[in-house]
């Protein structure tokens, strides 16, 4: 009995000394009721600066929904519009609603809202939503440029908090913070993603399906998923230094931006005017071989700004107003850039020599006829053009590059589509003249229209000629 006591005074012994090394070793033991069991630390967090990026841009950055009807028209679908056109042949020609969304910006005091052309062309109506409203607030279309994929819309401006600011593009260097917010997928709006600017300068994208003219993008790795087109591309001051507008699919990391200086000279010309006007130049250019600069001139057109200048074919473009020109897209820029009726000098190098030629240009053929970046709703390129769209256009029909204007997409609502044109004819005469081109076609549709309006093409179409007569009809200007 005396072992059994002394065991136990032993093992009594024993727990409270285990006890007392656990307290005074920090280990607590808790049960039910005895408090919080987790480690809490109240300290206040470094702030990232990323959260005042956030807290500035968020609320000017909005969601646009649309509601289109699917018509034929155009080749190039998305997968619902293909769907319906695939299983419902018989009724391709009627509406069918579709919703669509993307993602935009509160540019201006006034309610202008800056997106991409690609988010609402051919949209019936248009509505855009602020994060954590759940109001849709109708919207009108102010203007859009197809050929730099950029719109304008305005709303109320009563309803509109104050308008993102805009950094000098020209300063961002590759590794700079990029910030990209947007409604990725429709439905995750306010959505925020961080990166690099991983490179600037970049072209021959396709986007929706087209491939604008006026490419000079941003590249990021900022993440920007479907959805984010039209949403701003921002700086680490929360700056806008560029409009979101594509994705590389099935890469990783890989997005792309127009940059802000170039969204702010065309969207202010949406603004004050309604549409860009951009002048013409009337000479048919190409890169140079090897590293050699320079737009080489292949062709110059009759009676264009061009000729009455004294350019000819063989000489190589270098500059051109204060832009110096080191290739093709250069070329591009500097005309877009410059004013209509402006005297510039042009630069050229002709049997080794430099010459300095007044070049006064004129708007474009397309615009003489009123029909902005189409003609009666047919957006046309050179039948024979290496560019990517014309190239898979061409190999999906299985048509051979041939002298003429191919035609890339015709408006639903159009005169082009009433008349019966479709994405994939190739125009080889307007009015009985032959046509080598895109620039032919539209000199030849400018002139034509002087007349009783009505136009008539010779068209190649799925291996056969035949005579379509396009009226005046409806505009084809998207709005």
């Amino acid at each position: 009995m005396d072992r059994i006591l002394v065991e136990g005074i032993s093992r009594k012994y024993s727990l409270g000394l285990l006890l007392l090394v656990m307290l005074l070793a920090g280990v607590c033991i808790a049960g039910p009721g005895d408090g919080d069991p987790f480690v809490i630390d109240s300290d206040e967090p470094d702030r990232s600066p990323f959260v005042a990026v956030a807290e500035a841009a968020r609320p000017a950055v909005v969601s646009i929904r649309t509601v289109r009807s699917v018509t034929q028209g155009d080749i190039d679908l998305d997968p619902m519009e293909e769907m319906y056109r695939r299983f419902f042949p018989e009724g391709a020609g009627d509406p069918f609603a579709q919703p669509g969304s993307g993602t935009g910006f509160v540019a201006t005091a006034s309610g202008h809202i800056i997106t991409n052309n690609h988010v609402i062309a051919r949209a019936d109506a248009v509505s855009v939503r602020f994060s954590g409203d759940p109001i849709d607030h109708p919207a009108t279309v102010v203007g859009v440029d197809p050929a730099s994929d950029l719109a304008v819309l305005r709303i109320d401006p009563g309803i509109c908090p104050g308008p993102l600011r805009f950094a000098d593009s020209d300063r961002v260097r590759v590794g700079d913070w990029a910030v990209a917010v947007g409604n990725p997928f429709g439905n995750l709006e306010g959505s925020l993603t961080v990166g690099v600017v991983s490179a600037k300068g970049r072209s021959d994208l396709v986007i929706a399906g087209g491939a604008p003219r006026f490419q000079d993008f941003l590249q990021t790795d900022a993440p920007i998923n479907f959805g984010n087109s039209g949403g701003p591309l921002l700086d680490i001051e929360g700056r806008v230094i560029g409009v979101n507008t594509a994705m590389k699919a099935g890469g990783q990391g890989i997005g792309f931006a127009i940059p802000g200086n170039f969204v702010r000279r065309i969207c202010g010309q949406l603004i004050s005017q309604g549409r860009v006007v951009r002048g013409h130049l009337g000479a048919r250019t190409q890169d140079r071989e090897g590293s050699a600069a320079g737009a080489l001139v292949t062709a110059v057109l009759p009676d264009s700004p061009a000729d009455a200048a004294g350019i000819v074919a063989g000489d190589v473009i270098v500059g051109l107003g204060d832009s110096q020109v080191d290739g093709q897209r250069d070329l591009i820029f500097a005309i877009s850039d410059a004013s209509v009726g402006e005297e510039l000098d042009c630069v050229v190098e002709r049997g080794g020599s430099r010459l300095t030629l007044t070049v006064v240009l004129e708007t474009t053929a397309a615009e003489a006829a009123g029909a902005g970046e189409t003609w009666r709703g047919l957006a046309v390129a050179d039948a024979d053009d290496d560019a990517p769209r014309v190239r898979r256009l061409r190999e999906s029909l299985g048509i051979e590059p041939e002298p003429g204007a191919m035609v890339l997409s015709v408006d639903a609502v159009s005169a082009g589509a009433e008349a019966g044109v479709a994405a994939g004819d190739v125009v080889t005469a307007v009015q009985g003249k032959r046509i080598a081109g895109r620039d032919d076609f539209l000199a030849a549709v400018s002139a034509a229209a002087s007349g009783d309006g009505i136009v008539r093409l010779l068209i190649r179409s799925g291996g056969e000629q035949k005579y379509i007569d396009v009226a005046q009809g409806t505009s084809g200007r998207v709005n």
